[in-house]
């Protein structure tokens, strides 16, 4: 009886080690500092979720298929775009851009006859539309990050960085490269990559011209998580504010496949 003890110790603790480590999920909240609550982001193993409270529209990324999922709960529909999709889009819109530069240019002149005040209200009507193409004879915006010291952001080290567009300063980031404050590695990759895919498609709409909404910053080749963020060109200022780990349901994640898919739009 007593030599069978050592055995069972030992298969036990095999069992033990065989067995998958559990992954504790995460949920990092982002506020607008002044006390806003901005958006919050959801992780469980290779899924995230950012949403804004008070809002029934919301973003997913599948880190497996480096693939982002607009989820729109209030018209019962989602899109799914990846990097293929993307660039087909942006491909589409570079040739409708050609197409339609010289008839922008001449409106852009026709507007210049009129007066400030009429001039003003058709542009802001017509919105990113007045610019559209204005743009594609320009060098694109030279991007450059300079680093200035570390930080330390709800538990996350961070490198503070410039973030210069054409040498001037239009932003100041803390980017944090490493796992901290409960979170796993996993986790912490499957965020930093949904934060470089959204990263590529701003900067592919930034050169498109297309107005996205919200501040139009760059980071360069600089990979992390940006836990705190000065926008200077809009004088907002973000911070990560806490971390939890409390378990998150399944369903946050997959309920957006009982809605209808709707196909991407299509460029003419």
């Amino acid at each position: 009886m007593t030599r069978s003890i050592p055995s069972t110790v030992v298969c036990l603790f095999s069992v033990a080690l065989l067995a998958p480590a559990v992954q504790a999920d995460a949920t990092l909240t982002m506020e607008e500092v002044g006390g806003k609550m901005d958006a919050v982001i959801e992780v469980k193993g290779h899924m995230m979720r950012m949403s804004t409270p008070g809002q029934s529209d919301y973003m997913l990324y599948n880190a497996q298929r480096d693939t982002a999922i607009h989820v729109s709960s209030s018209d019962g529909q989602y899109m799914e775009f990846n990097r293929a999709t993307l660039e087909k889009m942006a491909d589409s819109m570079t040739q409708m851009q050609k197409t339609m530069a010289p008839k922008m240019a001449m409106m852009r002149e026709q507007l210049k006859n009129l007066p400030p005040e009429q001039r003003a209200m058709i542009e802001q009507r017509m919105g990113g539309m007045a610019n559209f193409g204005a743009m594609e004879s320009k060098p694109p915006v030279k991007v450059s990050m300079v680093k200035r010291g570390s930080d330390k952001i709800a538990g996350f080290k961070c490198q503070r960085y410039d973030v210069l567009n054409d040498q001037q300063q239009v932003a100041d980031v803390c980017v944090a490269t490493d796992a901290a404050a409960g979170m796993s590695k996993a986790e912490f990759a499957t965020v930093s990559s949904a934060m470089k895919f959204m990263r590529d498609m701003a900067e592919r709409a930034q050169k498109l011209s297309i107005n996205m909404g919200g501040p139009r910053m760059s980071m360069g080749d600089v990979d992390g998580v940006p836990v705190a963020v000065k926008d200077l060109q809009n004088g907002r200022e973000f911070k990560l504010a806490k971390v939890s780990d409390d378990a998150l349901n399944d369903a946050r994640f997959n309920e957006y496949q009982s809605l209808s898919k709707r196909a991407l739009p299509k460029m003419r």
